[in-house]
């Protein structure tokens, strides 16, 4: 039995080994992406006006980059265009359109047909554009929203979006022989979630497709990545307090850009890799034992969380709180349990 255990004990002084010397060469040996910003190279970021995406644009345009910015809201997209062209002097386009929508990918490649014209290169396409569950909380699937059109919608937003602007932009980055496109999935792609089963899903596809496209392009020179984020500081994340564990965008993207043409697929963020190897080895006990552990732990945290916010809502129902109340039964501490 001993020396059963000293052989398993050898077996991971070996693994650590082997992966810390890996993460070693890739990270600060192996050469990175070249960034080519200039007047005549463009970055795509689609979902940026907020959080990560907003990031994206504003550190592209950093290294030199023109931007073409998608999303939703034009006014906010007004806002982004002023913002950057007047920090970082590059030009910036907008497109507002909806991504829940199927319809809208013949106006995205008129645009990129209208750069061709002008000779200008689309170098990097950050396809970030996802949505949660409605209110961005933990649910049970039957007990969605107007769940047909739901499942409609996050397949278009969290899949179609990333597919489709692919295919866009993939023949003319193969065409030029080099370029990037960065895929945002999610630690929840990682093992599945209870409560967040059609969100988790729609990442794990993210994940797959990316990791799959970059060993048929690669010998091409396109780089093809998958990010799978933590918690970061954000909208969909309730702008949690940031710390080690949960950064900022501008922390979380910064890290994240050194690793494009370094790994294909990462955390883009140490700590977060340190989370994602628990994510590992819990699978990987998980097939051992025969339990699903991670799932049961999942489910127990996200249903709590659910649980907590149904009871404020009925809190703020049975008050009768308007929504000016409501701001101050917050201050009061009145609506948590």
């Amino acid at each position: 039995m001993r020396s059963k255990v000293d052989t398993f004990l050898k077996f991971c002084e070996y693994f650590v080994t082997i992966r810390l010397l890996t993460f070693v060469w890739r990270l600060c040996l192996r050469r990175g992406f070249q960034w080519c910003g200039g007047a005549n190279t463009w970055a795509v970021v689609t979902g940026s006006t907020d959080g990560i995406g907003l990031e994206y644009a504003r550190q592209l345009a950093g290294k030199g980059y023109n931007l073409l910015l998608i999303s939703r809201n034009p006014n906010k997209l007004s806002k982004v265009k002023e913002d950057i062209e007047f920090k970082y002097m590059c030009s910036v386009r907008v497109l507002a359109l909806d991504f829940s929508r199927s319809d809208i990918y013949d106006t995205i490649e008129e645009e990129f047909k209208r750069l061709d014209q002008m000779n200008q290169e689309i170098h990097v396409l950050v396809n970030n554009v996802g949505i949660v569950y409605p209110n961005e909380r933990p649910e049970y699937m039957t007990k969605i929203p107007n769940l047909s059109k739901f499942i409609e919608s996050i397949i278009n937003v969290n899949i179609n979006a990333c597919t489709r602007l692919t295919a866009l932009v993939l023949p003319r980055m193969v065409a030029k022989g080099r370029g990037a496109i960065i895929n945002l999935s999610s630690a929840s792609a990682l093992y599945p979630i209870p409560l967040l089963s059609l969100y988790s899903a729609t990442k794990v596809y993210i994940d797959y497709f990316s990791r799959a496209l970059h060993e048929e392009y690669k010998s091409k020179g396109i780089v093809i990545q998958c990010v799978i984020p933590c918690y970061v500081s954000t909208n969909m994340s309730y702008n949690m307090d940031t710390n080690l564990f949960v950064p900022s965008p501008p922390v979380y993207v910064n890290s994240a850009l050194k690793t494009v043409g370094k790994e294909s697929r990462t955390a883009g963020y140490f700590p977060h890799r340190l989370v994602s190897y628990l994510y590992y080895w819990g699978a990987v006990w998980s097939e051992i034992l025969g339990i699903n552990f991670l799932s049961k732990f999942n489910y127990f945290r996200l249903k709590t969380i659910r649980n907590r916010i149904n009871t404020k809502q009925e809190t703020k129902e049975t008050l009768g709180l308007t929504q000016a109340e409501e701001v101050v039964a917050v201050d009061m501490d009145l609506t948590s349990e």
